[in-house]
């Protein structure tokens, strides 16, 4: 129960930091800053491309919830877990912010 907890905190941190990052005021400057750059505007504006780096770098600097599903020791599981986690966070990040948006347009 105790993994599972963890596994929806560390889900609910990666919307978090994806919703911050694509949708606040308070980031905007920032992804302003990247309009003459077109694929890092894009990436800063889209919830599942953002998403996806958001997974990649909790999974690598936090913590990776798979990586118990693989041999921690060796080199090659490591890219396969960074991308699973990019995965199901983009992922879930997509379905609860398509939750969200329903929500808040009454739906």
């Amino acid at each position: 129960m105790e993994y599972l907890v963890s596994v929806v905190i560390w889900l609910l941190a990666c919307y978090g930091m994806t919703n911050i990052i694509v949708l606040s005021s308070i980031m905007r400057p920032l992804r302003e800053l990247f309009k003459k750059i077109p694929m890092l505007y894009k990436l800063f504006n889209c919830m599942l491309c953002m998403g996806f780096w958001v997974g990649v770098f909790w999974g690598a600097f936090l913590w990776d919830p798979f990586m118990n599903m693989w041999d921690p020791l060796t080199s090659a599981s490591l890219p396969l877990r960074l991308m699973f986690d990019g995965c199901l966070s983009s992922a879930v990040t997509w379905i609860i912010y398509l939750k969200m948006y329903d929500l808040s347009e009454g739906k």
